[in-house]
């Protein structure tokens, strides 16, 4: 479905709104059809479909859109937007299934290393290694990877902004040079860089306490083959399952 006919739907709904709920969402459609908004044109009118359909429903059991969304619609739908971009999770469903994922993807790759070392060993060195592996190091790769992961997409793949505006589509309204900017890209947050840098060294020596408690285990290459091959399995299944939400 194009951009226009994805705007054919929601404008009906718009129009079944209260005025306090089109001021609204007013200001919703001037951030989507800004420059502000990083999502292409199709992503960002099926957002605003999606979005009218939430108000619309809320309005009939006597919830505004601001109860339902806050009162400040603009950083509702900068934070929406950023999280769509970088696929983060939106449902608690979407959520579980993300952060398994990442560990599930992170310790399958470990795995593979481990094969690779083994069966190196076996043709260069003639015998068959065998590797001793803590509980508590594949806790500690699952929780970091998870760590690594939400570092990158916040503070590293957080693309910039500009604040020329495309032109307000909003319904009833017209762009004027009074049309409020938007800010610019999110600066650097020092205070929540430390804190997930925090959390990686709480995951390590949560980790190290471990140690003395959680069983080890010895894996021989073949047995990190099969390890490999159903965490590969279970990689596309998740990969899939998200391209399909």
């Amino acid at each position: 479905m194009n951009a226009q006919k994805l705007t054919g739907e929601w404008k009906p709904l718009y129009r079944q709104m209260n005025p306090d709920n089109q001021a609204y969402f007013n200001n919703m459609i001037e951030f989507i059809h800004s420059e502000t908004n990083p999502l292409s044109a199709v992503k960002g009118e099926a957002l605003l479909l999606d979005l009218a359909r939430q108000v619309v429903h809320s309005q009939g059991k006597g919830v505004s859109a601001a109860d339902l969304f806050g009162d400040d619609p603009i950083a509702y739908c900068e934070q929406l937007t950023d999280d769509m971009q970088r696929g983060k999770p939106r449902t608690l469903g979407a959520k579980i299934r993300y952060y398994t994922m990442i560990p599930w993807i992170a310790l399958t790759w470990v795995f593979f290393i481990y094969m690779i070392t083994g069966f190196f060993s076996k043709w260069f060195d003639g015998g068959m290694e065998y590797t001793v592996i803590s509980s508590s190091s594949l806790l500690i790769m699952a929780g970091l990877s998870i760590v690594l992961i939400e570092l990158v997409t916040r503070f590293l793949a957080n693309p910039g902004r500009t604040e020329q505006s495309r032109g307000s589509d909003v319904v009833g309204t017209t762009a004027t040079a009074s049309t409020p900017r938007y800010p610019s890209a999110r600066s650097f947050n020092l205070r929540s860089f430390g804190l997930y840098i925090g959390i990686a060294v709480a995951v390590i020596f949560i980790g190290a306490l471990l140690n003395k408690v959680t069983p080890s285990f010895t894996v021989s290459p073949w047995d990190s083959l099969i390890i490999f091959a159903v965490g590969l399995v279970g990689q596309f299944f998740f990969i899939r399952l998200r391209h399909r939400v």
